[in-house]
C-alpha cells in the first residue's frame, strides 16, 4: 500500500468512525470527536491550499502561532458546523490533496505547516499525516471505550 492510500483509508477509517457515533458525543465538548474533526479538517485544506498555491506559483502566507491557538481557531471556525458537513470537507480535501501529491510537480514541493518550523517536502509529509489521523482516530475510540 503507498502512503497515499493509507492515508485515504485511515481518513475514511475516521469518517466512519464519526458517521457511527450516536448524536450525543458529537454535541460541541472542550476537545470531542467534533472538535478533533475540525481540527483535522483545519489542517487537510490548510494543505490543499497551500500545495495549490505554490503549484499556481501564487504566494502563500502559512499561518503563525502556536498550535493550541490555531487548534482553538480550528474549533471557532466550525462552531455550528454540522458533523456530517465536516465530514464532507474532510474527504474532499483529503480527495484533492491525493490528487496533488500524485502530480508530478508535488515531488518538488515544499510546506511550511505554520510559521517558523521547519519547511518538509509533502511527499515526507504523507506519511506524517496519515499518522496523525491514525493517532487521533486511536484516541477518540479509546476514549469511547473506556466511557461505554
Amino acid at each position: 500500500m503507498t502512503d497515499l492510500e493509507r492515508l485515504s483509508t485511515t481518513v475514511e477509517a475516521f469518517c466512519r468512525f464519526i458517521e457511527g457515533l450516536p448524536e450525543d458525543d458529537l454535541v460541541e465538548q472542550e476537545w470531542g470527536p467534533q472538535e478533533v474533526l475540525a481540527h483535522l479538517v483545519y489542517y487537510h485544506q490548510l494543505y490543499v491550499a497551500q500545495v495549490e498555491a505554490l503549484l499556481a506559483g501564487a504566494p502563500f502566507e502559512p499561518p503563525q502561532g502556536r498550535y493550541s491557538d490555531l487548534n482553538a481557531q480550528a474549533v471557532a471556525l466550525s462552531c455550528g458546523v454540522p458533523p456530517a458537513e465536516l465530514v464532507a470537507r474532510f474527504r474532499a480535501a483529503n480527495r484533492r490533496l491525493g490528487e496533488l501529491a500524485a502530480s508530478p510537480q508535488a515531488e518538488a514541493i515544499v510546506l511550511e505547516i505554520k510559521q517558523g518550523v521547519k519547511p518538509r517536502r509533502l511527499y515526507f509529509l504523507i506519511p506524517e499525516i496519515e499518522a496523525h489521523v491514525r493517532n487521533h482516530l486511536q484516541q477518540l475510540a479509546k476514549s469511547r471505550r473506556a466511557t461505554a
